[in-house]
Protein backbone atom coordinates (compact mmCIF):
# COMPACT_ATOMS: atom_id res chain seq x y z
CA UNK A 1 0.00 0.00 0.00
CA UNK A 2 1.40 3.36 -1.04
CA UNK A 3 1.08 6.14 1.51
CA UNK A 4 1.73 9.85 1.50
CA UNK A 5 5.40 10.85 1.60
CA UNK A 6 6.73 13.64 3.84
CA UNK A 7 7.25 15.83 0.78
CA UNK A 8 3.71 15.13 -0.38
CA UNK A 9 2.34 16.00 3.04
CA UNK A 10 4.32 19.23 3.01
CA UNK A 11 2.91 20.17 -0.40
CA UNK A 12 -0.64 19.38 0.66
CA UNK A 13 -0.26 21.85 3.54
CA UNK A 14 1.91 24.41 1.77
CA UNK A 15 -0.43 25.00 -1.18
CA UNK A 16 -3.50 26.03 0.85
CA UNK A 17 -1.31 28.09 3.16
CA UNK A 18 0.08 29.99 0.18
CA UNK A 19 -3.38 30.35 -1.35
CA UNK A 20 -4.94 31.73 1.81
CA UNK A 21 -1.94 33.95 2.49
CA UNK A 22 -2.31 35.37 -1.04
CA UNK A 23 -6.02 35.98 -0.47
CA UNK A 24 -5.11 37.76 2.75
CA UNK A 25 -2.46 39.84 0.97
CA UNK A 26 -5.05 40.70 -1.69
CA UNK A 27 -7.41 42.04 0.93
CA UNK A 28 -4.58 44.01 2.60
CA UNK A 29 -3.58 45.61 -0.71
CA UNK A 30 -7.17 46.46 -1.62
CA UNK A 31 -7.81 47.84 1.87
CA UNK A 32 -4.99 50.36 1.44
CA UNK A 33 -5.68 51.12 -2.23
CA UNK A 34 -9.48 51.33 -2.16
CA UNK A 35 -10.50 52.44 1.34
CA UNK A 36 -13.17 50.91 3.62
CA UNK A 37 -16.28 51.61 1.45
CA UNK A 38 -14.84 50.26 -1.81
CA UNK A 39 -13.15 47.43 0.08
CA UNK A 40 -16.52 46.34 1.45
CA UNK A 41 -17.98 46.30 -2.06
CA UNK A 42 -15.01 44.36 -3.46
CA UNK A 43 -15.47 41.76 -0.72
CA UNK A 44 -19.14 41.44 -1.68
CA UNK A 45 -18.18 40.70 -5.31
CA UNK A 46 -15.76 37.97 -4.24
CA UNK A 47 -18.38 36.57 -1.88
CA UNK A 48 -20.97 36.47 -4.67
CA UNK A 49 -18.72 34.30 -6.84
CA UNK A 50 -18.07 32.06 -3.87
CA UNK A 51 -21.79 31.74 -3.20
CA UNK A 52 -22.53 30.52 -6.73
CA UNK A 53 -19.54 28.15 -6.68
CA UNK A 54 -20.69 26.59 -3.43
CA UNK A 55 -24.30 26.37 -4.61
CA UNK A 56 -23.17 24.31 -7.61
CA UNK A 57 -20.41 22.27 -5.92
CA UNK A 58 -21.42 18.64 -6.41
CA UNK A 59 -18.01 17.45 -5.24
CA UNK A 60 -16.77 16.51 -8.72
CA UNK A 61 -13.13 17.01 -7.73
CA UNK A 62 -13.65 14.90 -4.61
CA UNK A 63 -15.60 12.22 -6.46
CA UNK A 64 -12.67 11.43 -8.75
CA UNK A 65 -10.65 10.68 -5.60
CA UNK A 66 -13.36 8.91 -3.60
CA UNK A 67 -14.87 6.47 -6.10
CA UNK A 68 -13.03 3.43 -7.51
CA UNK A 69 -14.21 4.47 -11.01
CA UNK A 70 -12.29 7.72 -10.74
CA UNK A 71 -9.19 6.21 -12.34
CA UNK A 72 -10.92 5.34 -15.64
CA UNK A 73 -10.67 7.64 -18.68
CA UNK A 74 -14.35 7.38 -19.55
CA UNK A 75 -15.49 8.34 -16.07
CA UNK A 76 -13.05 11.26 -16.01
CA UNK A 77 -14.29 12.48 -19.40
CA UNK A 78 -17.85 12.37 -18.09
CA UNK A 79 -16.77 14.38 -15.05
CA UNK A 80 -15.23 16.96 -17.38
CA UNK A 81 -18.59 17.23 -19.10
CA UNK A 82 -20.28 17.68 -15.75
CA UNK A 83 -17.81 20.45 -14.88
CA UNK A 84 -18.56 22.30 -18.13
CA UNK A 85 -22.28 21.98 -17.47
CA UNK A 86 -21.77 23.29 -13.95
CA UNK A 87 -19.80 26.28 -15.26
CA UNK A 88 -22.48 27.20 -17.81
CA UNK A 89 -25.31 26.90 -15.29
CA UNK A 90 -23.37 28.94 -12.70
CA UNK A 91 -22.74 31.68 -15.26
CA UNK A 92 -26.44 31.82 -16.13
CA UNK A 93 -27.33 32.10 -12.45
CA UNK A 94 -24.86 34.94 -11.94
CA UNK A 95 -26.25 36.82 -14.94
CA UNK A 96 -29.78 36.39 -13.63
CA UNK A 97 -28.88 37.52 -10.12
CA UNK A 98 -26.81 40.53 -11.22
CA UNK A 99 -29.70 43.04 -11.31
CA UNK A 100 -31.15 41.59 -8.11
CA UNK A 101 -27.91 42.12 -6.18
CA UNK A 102 -27.43 45.59 -7.64
CA UNK A 103 -30.96 46.61 -6.68
CA UNK A 104 -30.93 44.97 -3.26
CA UNK A 105 -27.71 46.56 -2.01
CA UNK A 106 -28.01 50.32 -2.29
CA UNK A 107 -24.89 52.27 -3.29
CA UNK A 108 -23.09 49.01 -4.04
CA UNK A 109 -21.61 47.55 -7.24
CA UNK A 110 -23.57 48.06 -10.46
CA UNK A 111 -25.28 45.12 -12.16
CA UNK A 112 -22.60 45.08 -14.85
CA UNK A 113 -19.99 44.29 -12.19
CA UNK A 114 -21.97 41.30 -10.94
CA UNK A 115 -22.64 40.17 -14.53
CA UNK A 116 -18.93 40.13 -15.42
CA UNK A 117 -18.38 37.63 -12.62
CA UNK A 118 -20.11 35.03 -14.83
CA UNK A 119 -16.81 34.61 -16.69
CA UNK A 120 -15.23 33.04 -13.59
CA UNK A 121 -17.27 29.79 -13.41
CA UNK A 122 -17.13 29.41 -17.19
CA UNK A 123 -13.32 29.33 -17.02
CA UNK A 124 -13.22 27.07 -13.97
CA UNK A 125 -15.49 24.60 -15.75
CA UNK A 126 -12.85 24.04 -18.42
CA UNK A 127 -10.21 22.73 -15.98
CA UNK A 128 -8.58 19.30 -16.47
CA UNK A 129 -9.09 16.88 -13.56
CA UNK A 130 -5.80 15.00 -13.87
CA UNK A 131 -4.21 17.04 -11.10
CA UNK A 132 -6.89 15.69 -8.75
CA UNK A 133 -6.72 12.15 -10.14
CA UNK A 134 -3.05 12.04 -9.18
CA UNK A 135 -4.08 12.48 -5.53
CA UNK A 136 -5.49 8.95 -5.59
CA UNK A 137 -1.84 7.85 -5.39
CA UNK A 138 -0.96 10.62 -2.92
CA UNK A 139 0.92 12.60 -5.58
CA UNK A 140 0.54 16.35 -4.99
CA UNK A 141 3.09 18.01 -7.27
CA UNK A 142 0.55 18.76 -10.01
CA UNK A 143 -1.92 20.13 -7.50
CA UNK A 144 0.81 22.43 -6.20
CA UNK A 145 1.57 23.70 -9.71
CA UNK A 146 -2.10 24.30 -10.59
CA UNK A 147 -3.30 25.89 -7.37
CA UNK A 148 -0.02 27.55 -6.48
CA UNK A 149 0.52 28.94 -9.97
CA UNK A 150 -2.99 30.33 -10.16
CA UNK A 151 -2.45 31.94 -6.77
CA UNK A 152 0.78 33.59 -7.94
CA UNK A 153 -0.97 34.94 -11.05
CA UNK A 154 -3.78 36.32 -8.92
CA UNK A 155 -1.37 37.96 -6.48
CA UNK A 156 0.59 39.55 -9.32
CA UNK A 157 -2.57 41.19 -10.67
CA UNK A 158 -3.71 42.80 -7.43
CA UNK A 159 -1.60 45.97 -7.44
CA UNK A 160 -2.00 46.75 -11.18
CA UNK A 161 -5.75 46.16 -11.00
CA UNK A 162 -6.11 48.31 -7.88
CA UNK A 163 -4.06 51.15 -9.37
CA UNK A 164 -5.91 51.08 -12.71
CA UNK A 165 -9.49 50.87 -11.42
CA UNK A 166 -9.12 52.34 -7.90
CA UNK A 167 -12.50 50.89 -6.91
CA UNK A 168 -14.25 47.55 -6.38
CA UNK A 169 -14.00 46.63 -10.10
CA UNK A 170 -10.37 45.68 -9.49
CA UNK A 171 -11.65 42.54 -7.77
CA UNK A 172 -13.39 41.40 -10.98
CA UNK A 173 -10.17 41.41 -13.00
CA UNK A 174 -8.28 39.58 -10.27
CA UNK A 175 -10.93 36.85 -9.98
CA UNK A 176 -11.08 36.32 -13.75
CA UNK A 177 -7.30 36.09 -14.06
CA UNK A 178 -7.17 33.56 -11.22
CA UNK A 179 -9.78 31.32 -12.88
CA UNK A 180 -8.08 31.54 -16.29
CA UNK A 181 -4.66 30.66 -14.83
CA UNK A 182 -6.16 27.75 -12.92
CA UNK A 183 -7.74 26.25 -16.04
CA UNK A 184 -4.63 26.71 -18.20
CA UNK A 185 -2.27 25.22 -15.63
CA UNK A 186 -4.53 22.20 -15.06
CA UNK A 187 -4.15 21.36 -18.75
CA UNK A 188 -0.40 22.00 -18.67
CA UNK A 189 0.22 19.35 -15.98
CA UNK A 190 -2.24 16.75 -17.33
CA UNK A 191 -0.98 13.33 -18.43
CA UNK A 192 -4.12 12.41 -20.37
CA UNK A 193 -5.57 14.15 -23.39
CA UNK A 194 -8.54 16.28 -22.44
CA UNK A 195 -11.86 14.61 -23.21
CA UNK A 196 -15.33 15.77 -22.25
CA UNK A 197 -18.64 14.02 -22.67
CA UNK A 198 -22.09 14.08 -21.11
CA UNK A 199 -23.19 10.82 -19.54
CA UNK A 200 -26.61 10.58 -17.96
CA UNK A 201 -25.40 7.72 -15.78
CA UNK A 202 -22.42 9.69 -14.46
CA UNK A 203 -24.56 12.82 -13.99
CA UNK A 204 -26.87 10.72 -11.80
CA UNK A 205 -23.80 9.48 -9.91
CA UNK A 206 -22.63 13.06 -9.44
CA UNK A 207 -26.08 14.09 -8.28
CA UNK A 208 -26.34 11.30 -5.73
CA UNK A 209 -22.87 11.99 -4.39
CA UNK A 210 -23.03 15.77 -4.56
CA UNK A 211 -26.60 16.81 -3.79
CA UNK A 212 -26.05 16.56 -0.01
CA UNK A 213 -22.77 18.45 -0.42
CA UNK A 214 -24.61 21.23 -2.27
CA UNK A 215 -27.18 21.39 0.49
CA UNK A 216 -24.39 21.63 3.04
CA UNK A 217 -22.56 24.31 1.04
CA UNK A 218 -25.75 26.34 0.69
CA UNK A 219 -26.42 26.14 4.40
CA UNK A 220 -22.90 27.31 5.19
CA UNK A 221 -22.88 30.03 2.60
CA UNK A 222 -26.34 31.21 3.49
CA UNK A 223 -25.03 31.73 6.99
CA UNK A 224 -21.87 33.60 5.96
CA UNK A 225 -23.47 35.54 3.12
CA UNK A 226 -26.44 36.45 5.29
CA UNK A 227 -24.12 37.60 8.07
CA UNK A 228 -22.42 39.99 5.67
CA UNK A 229 -25.69 41.17 4.13
CA UNK A 230 -27.01 41.88 7.62
CA UNK A 231 -23.85 43.82 8.50
CA UNK A 232 -23.88 45.76 5.21
CA UNK A 233 -27.54 46.74 5.59
CA UNK A 234 -27.50 47.50 9.31
CA UNK A 235 -24.03 48.99 9.80
CA UNK A 236 -22.79 50.11 6.35
CA UNK A 237 -20.06 49.15 3.89
CA UNK A 238 -17.19 50.42 6.03
CA UNK A 239 -18.26 48.31 9.02
CA UNK A 240 -18.69 45.36 6.67
CA UNK A 241 -15.01 45.75 5.77
CA UNK A 242 -14.05 45.57 9.47
CA UNK A 243 -16.25 42.53 10.08
CA UNK A 244 -15.21 40.84 6.84
CA UNK A 245 -11.49 41.29 7.44
CA UNK A 246 -11.69 39.96 11.00
CA UNK A 247 -13.73 36.97 9.87
CA UNK A 248 -11.49 36.31 6.87
CA UNK A 249 -8.37 36.35 9.02
CA UNK A 250 -9.99 34.10 11.63
CA UNK A 251 -11.21 31.64 9.02
CA UNK A 252 -7.86 31.50 7.26
CA UNK A 253 -6.55 28.59 9.39
CA UNK A 254 -9.89 26.81 8.96
CA UNK A 255 -9.71 27.24 5.17
CA UNK A 256 -6.15 25.95 5.12
CA UNK A 257 -7.08 22.97 7.29
CA UNK A 258 -10.10 22.21 5.13
CA UNK A 259 -8.17 22.27 1.86
CA UNK A 260 -5.28 20.25 3.25
CA UNK A 261 -7.71 17.73 4.70
CA UNK A 262 -9.38 17.30 1.31
CA UNK A 263 -6.00 16.34 -0.16
CA UNK A 264 -4.53 14.37 2.75
CA UNK A 265 -7.36 13.18 4.96
CA UNK A 266 -10.01 12.26 2.39
CA UNK A 267 -7.98 9.64 0.46
CA UNK A 268 -6.55 8.30 3.70
CA UNK A 269 -9.93 7.91 5.39
CA UNK A 270 -11.54 6.50 2.25
CA UNK A 271 -8.75 3.91 1.97
CA UNK A 272 -9.01 3.02 5.67
CA UNK A 273 -12.79 2.72 5.42
CA UNK A 274 -12.66 0.32 2.46
CA UNK A 275 -9.99 -1.73 4.25
CA UNK A 276 -11.90 -1.79 7.58
CA UNK A 277 -9.10 0.10 9.35
CA UNK A 278 -10.92 3.34 10.08
CA UNK A 279 -10.53 3.21 13.86
CA UNK A 280 -6.76 2.90 13.48
CA UNK A 281 -6.43 6.37 11.98
CA UNK A 282 -9.46 8.27 13.27
CA UNK A 283 -8.49 9.07 16.92
CA UNK A 284 -5.19 10.68 15.89
CA UNK A 285 -6.91 12.75 13.21
CA UNK A 286 -9.48 14.11 15.63
CA UNK A 287 -6.89 14.82 18.33
CA UNK A 288 -4.69 16.73 15.88
CA UNK A 289 -7.48 19.02 14.74
CA UNK A 290 -8.68 19.55 18.34
CA UNK A 291 -5.27 20.82 19.40
CA UNK A 292 -5.05 22.95 16.28
CA UNK A 293 -8.44 24.55 17.00
CA UNK A 294 -7.43 25.47 20.54
CA UNK A 295 -4.12 26.98 19.43
CA UNK A 296 -5.87 28.98 16.74
CA UNK A 297 -8.46 30.53 19.11
CA UNK A 298 -5.90 31.57 21.72
CA UNK A 299 -3.43 32.86 19.16
CA UNK A 300 -6.02 34.83 17.23
CA UNK A 301 -7.41 36.59 20.30
CA UNK A 302 -3.91 37.58 21.44
CA UNK A 303 -2.49 38.66 18.08
CA UNK A 304 -5.22 39.54 15.58
CA UNK A 305 -6.18 43.10 16.68
CA UNK A 306 -2.57 44.27 16.62
CA UNK A 307 -1.84 42.43 13.37
CA UNK A 308 -4.87 43.95 11.66
CA UNK A 309 -3.95 47.41 12.90
CA UNK A 310 -0.41 47.08 11.54
CA UNK A 311 -1.30 45.51 8.19
CA UNK A 312 -4.65 47.06 7.27
CA UNK A 313 -4.60 50.27 9.29
CA UNK A 314 -6.28 51.47 12.46
CA UNK A 315 -9.62 51.98 10.68
CA UNK A 316 -10.00 48.19 10.33
CA UNK A 317 -9.00 47.13 13.87
CA UNK A 318 -11.71 44.99 15.57
CA UNK A 319 -12.51 45.30 19.25
CA UNK A 320 -11.78 42.47 21.67
CA UNK A 321 -15.32 41.08 21.70
CA UNK A 322 -15.57 40.91 17.91
CA UNK A 323 -12.14 39.25 17.86
CA UNK A 324 -13.20 36.60 20.37
CA UNK A 325 -16.48 35.92 18.58
CA UNK A 326 -14.94 35.27 15.16
CA UNK A 327 -12.09 33.27 16.76
CA UNK A 328 -14.54 30.90 18.44
CA UNK A 329 -16.49 30.51 15.21
CA UNK A 330 -13.32 29.59 13.32
CA UNK A 331 -12.14 27.25 16.08
CA UNK A 332 -15.30 25.19 15.93
CA UNK A 333 -15.05 25.16 12.13
CA UNK A 334 -11.55 23.65 12.37
CA UNK A 335 -12.81 21.06 14.84
CA UNK A 336 -15.54 20.05 12.37
CA UNK A 337 -13.12 19.60 9.43
CA UNK A 338 -12.15 15.94 10.04
CA UNK A 339 -15.78 15.08 10.74
CA UNK A 340 -16.81 16.46 7.34
CA UNK A 341 -14.03 14.52 5.58
CA UNK A 342 -15.07 11.35 7.42
CA UNK A 343 -18.61 11.77 6.14
CA UNK A 344 -17.44 12.18 2.52
CA UNK A 345 -14.94 9.31 2.75
CA UNK A 346 -17.63 6.91 3.98
CA UNK A 347 -20.25 8.04 1.48
CA UNK A 348 -22.43 9.75 4.11
CA UNK A 349 -22.37 13.06 2.25
CA UNK A 350 -25.63 14.15 3.84
CA UNK A 351 -24.17 14.32 7.35
CA UNK A 352 -22.42 17.72 6.95
CA UNK A 353 -25.68 19.29 5.80
CA UNK A 354 -27.58 17.77 8.71
CA UNK A 355 -25.05 19.30 11.08
CA UNK A 356 -24.91 22.69 9.39
CA UNK A 357 -28.64 23.26 9.61
CA UNK A 358 -27.85 24.40 13.14
CA UNK A 359 -25.19 26.80 11.83
CA UNK A 360 -27.66 28.31 9.37
CA UNK A 361 -30.20 28.90 12.13
CA UNK A 362 -27.72 31.33 13.72
CA UNK A 363 -28.87 33.82 11.10
CA UNK A 364 -32.02 34.42 13.13
CA UNK A 365 -30.38 35.79 16.30
CA UNK A 366 -27.89 37.72 14.13
CA UNK A 367 -30.71 39.46 12.25
CA UNK A 368 -32.60 40.21 15.45
CA UNK A 369 -29.45 41.64 17.05
CA UNK A 370 -28.78 43.91 14.08
CA UNK A 371 -32.38 45.11 13.98
CA UNK A 372 -32.18 45.92 17.68
CA UNK A 373 -29.00 47.95 17.14
CA UNK A 374 -26.82 45.71 19.29
CA UNK A 375 -23.01 45.81 18.92
CA UNK A 376 -21.39 44.13 15.93
CA UNK A 377 -19.74 41.55 18.20
CA UNK A 378 -23.15 40.01 18.98
CA UNK A 379 -23.41 38.83 15.36
CA UNK A 380 -20.00 37.20 15.67
CA UNK A 381 -21.04 35.39 18.85
CA UNK A 382 -24.23 34.21 17.12
CA UNK A 383 -22.03 32.74 14.39
CA UNK A 384 -19.82 31.06 17.00
CA UNK A 385 -22.86 29.53 18.71
CA UNK A 386 -24.05 28.18 15.36
CA UNK A 387 -20.63 26.70 14.58
CA UNK A 388 -20.50 25.07 18.01
CA UNK A 389 -23.95 23.52 17.61
CA UNK A 390 -23.07 22.23 14.14
CA UNK A 391 -19.84 20.68 15.44
CA UNK A 392 -21.55 18.85 18.29
CA UNK A 393 -24.18 17.59 15.86
CA UNK A 394 -21.43 16.35 13.51
CA UNK A 395 -19.79 14.45 16.38
CA UNK A 396 -23.09 12.78 17.16
CA UNK A 397 -23.69 11.82 13.52
CA UNK A 398 -20.19 10.34 13.19
CA UNK A 399 -20.94 7.81 15.90
CA UNK A 400 -22.96 5.61 13.56
CA UNK A 401 -20.24 5.19 10.91
CA UNK A 402 -17.56 4.66 13.57
CA UNK A 403 -19.75 2.06 15.26
CA UNK A 404 -20.20 0.20 11.97
CA UNK A 405 -16.46 0.38 11.31
CA UNK A 406 -15.75 -0.97 14.78
CA UNK A 407 -18.09 -3.88 14.19
CA UNK A 408 -16.38 -4.70 10.89
CA UNK A 409 -12.95 -4.62 12.52
CA UNK A 410 -14.11 -6.96 15.31
CA UNK A 411 -15.53 -9.42 12.76
CA UNK A 412 -12.34 -9.24 10.73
Amino acid sequence: MTGVTPSGRSLAWAVPIVAEAAALARSVAFAWLLGPDEMGQAMMLALTVRMVEMASDFGIERLIVQTPEGQTERFQAALHGAMILRGVMSAIVLLGLAPVFAWGLADGPAWESYALLAIVPLLRGLAHLDYRRFERRFHYQSMAIVEGGATVAMAAAVLPAGIVFQDHRAMILVLILHAASFALLSHAVAARHYQAMLSVQVLHHVRRFGAPLVANAMLLFMAFYADRLIVAEAYGWAVLAIYGIALQLAMLPAQVAGRAAASLLLPRLAQAFHQNRLLEVWPKCMATFSVGALIMVVGFVLCAPIAIDLTYGAAYRPDLYLTLGVALAAGFRILRTPLSQLAVATGRTGDPARANVLRALAIIPAAVSAAAGLPLAVIAFAAAAGEAAATFRAVWLSRSVLHVSNSKEVLA
